[in-house]
């Protein structure tokens, strides 16, 4: 037991870490220079990446769930005072491609099918986080699939409020020429 829930705490710590506010002069302006977003990003898969990799190393697949379900709830609902209403899907990116590398061109290829179909990026979103676990199960294997259902039902929860917004048709759409 010790064995599974001290690494999910330890790596929900560092999902936790308020990356965010190394950067408080671009928070105080409200508009912040592309560069920094693109570092947040980085910064972000990065941290998902490294708690993969320090914390759930093991070749157990349940704690490698565990661990990367830990990171991606810490940065959503992080333990210290900073941002809330985080999406999560960099430090997902970051924890799953140490898992398997070929997660992220497996979601973005879903993604843009859900998006380009739609119109709209949370659509896009939801399409590939709902569809992953089935294209990473036939593509990687099975236990690959069930580890990441966990993460996906984290993403998919922070999607709700953008899908609402879809359903009440006050969500901007790309319409295609």
């Amino acid at each position: 037991m010790i064995r599974i829930v001290g690494p999910a705490l330890a790596s929900y710590l560092v999902g936790s870490l308020p990356i965010a506010r190394l950067l408080p002069p671009a928070r105080e302006a409200g508009v912040s220079p592309p560069w920094v977003r693109a570092a947040l990003i980085v910064a972000d898969v990065l941290k998902g990446a490294v708690a993969m990799s320090l914390i759930g190393s093991s070749a157990n697949p349940y704690a490698q769930s565990m661990v990367a379900t830990a990171v991606v709830a810490g940065h959503q609902w992080p333990f210290w005072p900073s941002a809330r209403d985080e999406l999560g899907l960099a430090v997902a990116a970051g924890a799953l491609t140490v898992v398997t590398p070929i997660a992220v061109p497996v979601w973005a290829v879903l993604w843009g099918i859900g998006y380009v179909t739609s119109g709209f990026v949370a659509a896009g979103s939801a399409a590939a986080t709902l569809l992953f676990p089935v294209v990473i199960g036939l593509l990687a294997g099975w236990p690959f699939a069930l580890g990441s259902l966990p993460v996906c039902a984290l993403l998919l929860e922070r999607l709700r409020a953008p899908l609402r917004r879809i359903l009440a048709g006050e969500e901007p759409k790309h319409y295609w020429r």
